[in-house]
């Protein structure tokens, strides 16, 4: 049988290539609609946002995921066809910019967005996307783009980055504070460094005036802030008053809704202050001012900016008490220098006083008394300029410990200015490191007076020149002084104390009685006399 110019067995073998055809392309399509099924799960339950949209700055929404809806805020893919791309970017311009970039490049990776939520709640994207085309075009048919929500990182990176911002304005303003005590200087410097830190508009510095209460203002930055700086406030008056009368840190979110402020520095400086950030300045528990940050907007401060100003005035607060000693004890030490000088000004004028009546006494004594009257009153005058050696030594170094065997030195010079015409005796004090006190210094220098008037009366007799040698040496605590001249040494009598002698008395008394020592006198080629006492020095 024959159709067509077809054999039976022809058509039956086309009709078997058609099913066997038939049969392929439902296996395709079953294959294809699975896969599109995996494909659709894979999207609608992948975490991370899927999104495609038509190309340019107001590009269309032409589907989303689950994941991309539940990121933004959206209840269906419904919702996204009411607005464009750009409504959800913060910056509809910043959508422009990455339109005509992923245009210009066909595909852009990692990228970082500030886009926004359907509430306009910010929310950070990393983003990637490509350009699709059809077959039949050259032109983007659309973008189809993935986004992952990085907020939280880039909250954590911003809080990272506020952290060494204020860890180095911290490090910063301890530097500055312990690098010099002109406090001015340095809370001028650290006032600018957070003014412009937190962008705001002027910070200051009060502080409290011990004598009146009131808040002084010792530091500005900013605008009219030398109208600001020396300004006064009353006990309690203004933010600041508060602050210091109830020890606690404080914001003020908007100033024209508190009663506290005090509007009398705006309408001086012309600023319209709305913020305002006050923290105590306080040392061991005790206020001593505030720190003050404002600015011309309102809701201006916030926690974060609570916690760099906190430890910046605690740290600011103890300089402030540093830098407060410092100029006390200046000005206790200039007191004490006016004091000494006056003192050493009147010591010395009253021991040239009495010299002087001395020698006018010893001038105008009569006759029958003018011997005896004149060597008791040579005695004391040269006692008195012992003393005012001694005094001179101590001015000199301001009433600090004395080397003894400088002080030796000068003594036994002065002392041997009584020397008659013609008469020398060579000097040789062995250097030491002992130091003596000013007590001491004085007292020492009436017994090396003493004895060097001694050898000064009794070893030149006979001979025109003689010796003194002076070796001071410390033993454990005990300091001692030996003084040896080249005269006859002592006589018999004043060794064995049966003969009165007024010098020996006095340096037995003094050494024992005010050095708290002990002194002997023997004689070896010579008068040699050693004083032992304890030192007082560390």
């Amino acid at each position: 049988m024959k159709s067509a110019g077809k054999t039976t067995e022809q058509l039956l073998e086309e009709i078997d290539a058609l099913q066997a055809e038939l049969a392929e392309h439902q296996r395709t399509e079953r294959a294809l609609r699975k896969s599109e099924e995996h494909y659709r799960s894979l999207i609608e339950n992948i975490p991370i946002g899927i999104y495609r949209n038509t190309p340019g700055s107001q590009g269309k929404f032409l589907m989303a995921n689950p994941a991309f809806l539940n990121m933004f805020g959206f209840n269906s893919e419904e919702e996204l066809k009411e607005i464009t791309v750009a409504n959800l970017y913060l910056d509809p311009d910043e959508r422009r910019v990455f339109s005509n970039t992923l245009l210009a490049q066909g595909s852009v990776t990692g990228v970082e967005l500030l886009l926004k939520k359907k509430d306009g709640t910010p929310i950070w994207g990393l983003v990637t996307a490509q350009v699709v085309h059809t077959e039949d075009t050259a032109e983007a048919t659309y973008f189809d783009c993935t986004i992952q929500d990085i907020t939280k990182r880039k909250w954590a990176e911003e809080a990272l980055r506020w952290r060494n911002r204020e860890l180095a304005l911290l490090n910063q303003a301890s530097q500055a504070f312990s690098s010099t005590l002109e406090l001015d200087q340095v809370l001028a410097a650290v006032l600018e460094e957070v003014r412009r830190l937190l962008g705001v508009v002027a910070c200051s510095v009060w502080l409290i005036d011990p004598e009146t209460e009131e808040l002084v203002c010792r530091q500005a930055t900013g605008p009219q802030s030398e109208v600001v700086r020396g300004w006064r406030l009353a006990s309690g008056e203004g933010i600041a008053g508060w602050v210091t009368k109830h020890a606690d840190s404080l914001i003020v979110p908007d100033t024209q809704d508190d009663e506290r402020h005090f509007k009398g520095v705006d309408q001086e400086t012309g600023l319209d202050l709305r913020s305002i950030l006050a923290v105590p300045l306080k040392v061991k528990e005790r206020i001593i001012g505030v720190l003050q940050v404002v600015d011309t907007e309102t809701g201006r401060f916030g926690t974060k900016d609570l916690e760099l100003t906190e430890p910046l005035a605690t740290t600011a607060a103890i300089a402030i008490e540093n830098a407060r000693l410092y100029e006390q004890a200046r000005q206790d030490a200039r007191t004490k220098s006016l004091l000494l000088h006056e003192i050493n000004h009147r010591v010395k004028n009253n021991l040239a006083a009495i010299m002087g009546l001395l020698r006018a006494e010893q001038l105008h004594a009569s006759a029958e008394v003018r011997p005896a009257y004149q060597a008791i009153a040579k005695n004391l005058t040269n006692r008195l300029q012992g003393l005012a050696t001694v005094h001179e030594l101590l001015s000199s170094s301001e009433w600090a410990p004395l080397p003894l065997s400088e002080l030796s030195a000068q003594v036994i010079r002065s002392a041997l200015q009584t020397l008659p015409r013609g008469k020398s005796i060579h000097v040789e004090v062995d250097p030491s490191p002992v130091r003596v006190t000013s007590d001491q210094a004085h007292n020492l220098g009436l017994v090396i007076n003493e004895l060097a008037t001694n050898t000064v009366k009794h070893s030149l007799r006979e001979r025109d020149t003689g010796q003194i040698a002076v070796h001071i040496t410390l033993k454990d605590d005990t300091v001692l002084l030996k003084f040896r001249d080249d005269g006859p040494g002592y006589p018999e009598e004043v060794l064995q104390s049966k003969q009165y002698n007024a010098g020996l008395e006095l340096i037995q008394n003094i050494t024992r009685k005010t050095l708290r020592g002990e002194v002997s006198l023997c004689n070896d080629q010579g008068a040699v006399a050693l004083l032992q006492f304890r030192s007082t020095l560390p």
